[in-house]
């Protein structure tokens, strides 16, 4: 977008929250909030982004945007305080968006559309409202045609302005020259001494530079106080999310159960069962099959394949196409060949395996010697009998066979077959006098 920066305003202090963490770090759906609103604000601005933040959360917002600039607001005196504080930052003759950083639902189209509306019409400003069937707590918008006269707050609003359905959102675009003109002009004579950011909307009236607005759906502008609120839009973040793998050819059986991050990706004809949870970094191909109370994390799923019931798949696997991970098998950075199966009662970890594989049930690979994590590797078409033990590092090639109950502790050339474990040795230890 043209000639932009964003706002994006962090300076509350969480109280309602009731957590020792901030709430704009609280993960939805795999990310925190906060990064939801930087992710587009950046599309709008690039780079021109600024944060008003305070004492307690500045550092740590520098750290994970430090592409961006940083304000801080010293005393918690209103929003239109925040705004002030990044005076200093903002070039003149710029265009501004307002965000705030507990706002997580707020699409890249309306804010495109927002910004289109402001720079095509070459508005003084645009805020952005909705009509809702339940306005109580919400600033209501009194408008004269396309013109926003003023926002009265439900606390200050009579029994006719309570009526009103048209609500505040509180985003905002208006030029520089508007903003830091007219924003010393608001007053905190209020119960909380502060200065109201929206109080500016009939200040701009007043002196012929009224605002415009646009509508947005109602749960966009819903905004992040309690924990309770957390509950409620993630609920609607993980409808929406699921709601777009539906629409391309996913099916989700009781789609209410099941769990996806901001970033997961299934292919058509696939099929997610109750009960699963899909964490960040998951990338499933097309006629997948994942079976309920499984859990995936930072994974790729080849076309065909079968994962569960019960299945993880923690960060770093790799599972080839028609492979079955089958009840109670884990699977960690390990990279599964194609038609290879493991139904069952398995751990597979730090281990590269070829195809047609068969993994018994019970076998795991002992890959932690105390100090590091060792590799194994299994070649093509070879068959692990149940209950085997893989000591890594290790080496089957292709065509072997391990015996039931086995302990692998040396290299296996190929087409050989393994029976029986290494001898077992105890020694006593000495105590100590």
């Amino acid at each position: 977008m043209t000639n932009i920066t964003t706002l994006i305003l962090t300076a509350g202090k969480s109280s309602r929250f009731k957590s020792n963490k901030s709430k704009i770090f609280y993960e939805l759906a795999g990310l925190p909030v906060i990064d939801h609103i930087y992710n587009k604000a950046k599309k709008i601005s690039k780079n021109n982004i600024i944060f008003v933040c305070n004492k307690t959360n500045i550092n740590s917002l520098k750290k994970r945007f430090n592409n961006c600039k940083f304000a801080l607001q010293k005393n918690q005196n209103g929003t239109a305080d925040a705004v002030l504080s990044a005076k200093k930052l903002i070039k003149k003759k710029t265009n501004i968006l307002i965000l705030f950083g507990d706002v997580p639902l707020i699409t890249l189209s309306t804010l495109k559309k927002a910004t289109n509306i402001f720079i095509k019409d070459k508005l003084p400003g645009l805020m952005i409202a909705f009509d809702s069937t339940d306005p109580f707590g919400y600033g209501r918008v009194i408008t004269k045609g396309k013109k926003v006269e003023s926002v009265v707050e439900e606390l200050n609003a009579n029994s006719k302005i309570k009526k009103i359905s048209l609500c505040n959102a509180g985003i905002m675009l208006c030029k520089y020259e508007l903003l830091y003109s007219f924003i010393n002009k608001i007053s905190n004579k209020n119960k909380k001494r502060e200065k109201y950011l929206p109080d500016i909307f009939a200040i701009c009236h007043q002196n012929r530079k009224s605002f415009q607005y646009i509508l947005c759906k109602e749960e966009e502008m819903l905004g992040i106080n309690t924990l309770d609120d957390f509950n409620k839009i993630d609920e609607i973040y993980q409808n929406l999310l699921i709601g777009n793998l539906i629409e391309k050819g996913v099916k989700i059986i009781n789609p209410k159960t099941v769990r996806v991050s901001y970033d997961t990706q299934v292919g058509k004809n696939s099929i997610i069962e109750p009960f699963v949870f899909i964490k960040n970094g998951v990338k499933i191909k097309n006629q997948v099959i994942v079976k309920s109370h499984s859990v995936l994390e930072s994974s790729l799923i080849g076309k065909g394949s079968s994962i569960g019931p019960f299945a993880r798949l923690r960060p770093g696997s790799v599972i080839g196409e028609n492979v079955k991970i089958g009840n109670f098998v884990e699977i960690k950075n390990s990279k599964i060949g194609n038609k290879c199966t493991i139904p069952h009662l398995s751990y597979i970890g730090d281990s590269i395996l070829g195809k047609n594989i068969n993994i018994g049930a019970g076998t795991i690979t002992c890959n932690y010697d105390g100090k590091k994590k060792n590799k194994t590797i299994i070649e093509d078409k070879v068959f692990i009998g149940s209950n085997t033990s893989l000591v890594a590092p290790l080496i089957i090639e292709r065509n072997s066979k391990t015996g039931a109950g086995s302990v692998i502790t040396r290299n296996i050339p190929s087409n050989s077959l393994v029976v029986g474990h290494d001898k077992l040795v105890i020694s006593k230890k000495t105590r100590k006098k």
